[in-house]
C-alpha cells in the first residue's frame, strides 16, 4: 500500500498545485477587470475620431452588443441622437492580417462614412488605397444596391476590393441589425 501512495502521491500534489494556480489566475484576471478591456471598444477620443468620419451627424457613439454569426463584425454602436449606427469590420485586404473599417450609416440604411482604423497593407500600394479620400470619398451616400458599382483600383484590387467586400457585408448587417440596434 505504501509504494501505490508513493506513486501517485506526486500526481496528485501536481493536480492540486495546478488547480490552486488555475483557480488565483481566474480570479487574477476578473479583479484586474481584463476581460472588460477586450470588449470596450475604443477611448472616447478614438471613437469621436472614427466616429466623425463615418458617422458625422452622430453627437455621440455607444456601443451595442448583438448576437450575429458574422465573424467579421467586430463592434456595433450607435449614435445616441439617433443618427444612425456605425459597424467595425475586420476586412481582409492584401495582406493576412485584416484591415479594421468603421462603416457608417444613417437610419435608412444610406451609407455616410467609412473609416480605416487599422491595417497592414503594403506601403506605396495598398496604403495609397486608404490614404486616398477619392476612392473613399465614393462610399458616402451609396445604398445597398449601388456598392457593387465601386471599381477597385489597378495595382491595389485586393485592398481596395477588401474594402468593398467589407462594404457589402456591412449593408447586409445593417440589414439584419437595424430593428435590434435602431428599433425599427
Amino acid at each position: 500500500m505504501r509504494k501505490t501512495w508513493d506513486l501517485i502521491r506526486p500526481t496528485v500534489v501536481l493536480v492540486l498545485v495546478c488547480a490552486v494556480i488555475s483557480g488565483l489566475l481566474a480570479l487574477t484576471y476578473n479583479l484586474a477587470g481584463v476581460a472588460a478591456l477586450e470588449n470596450a471598444g475604443y477611448t472616447e477620443e478614438e471613437l469621436a475620431e472614427y466616429g466623425g468620419v463615418a458617422l458625422p451627424e452622430a453627437d455621440k457613439l455607444v456601443q451595442v452588443e448583438v448576437e450575429t454569426e458574422n465573424s467579421a463584425l467586430k463592434y456595433v454602436y450607435k449614435a445616441e441622437n439617433g443618427a444612425g449606427m456605425a459597424l467595425v469590420l475586420n476586412v481582409k485586404g492584401y495582406d493576412s492580417t485584416k484591415m479594421e473599417i468603421m462603416y457608417g450609416f444613417d437610419a435608412e440604411g444610406v451609407m455616410q462614412g467609412i473609416k480605416v482604423i487599422s491595417d497592414n497593407e503594403t506601403p506605396g500600394i495598398g496604403k495609397n488605397v486608404i490614404e486616398n479620400q477619392e476612392y473613399l470619398a465614393q462610399y458616402p451616400g451609396l445604398t445597398a444596391d449601388a456598392v457593387s458599382g465601386v471599381d477597385t483600383i489597378a495595382g491595389a484590387t485586393k485592398t481596395s476590393g477588401g474594402i468593398r467586400t467589407g462594404a457589402e457585408q456591412a449593408f447586409a448587417l445593417f440589414e439584419q441589425l437595424k430593428g435590434e440596434v435602431l428599433g425599427q
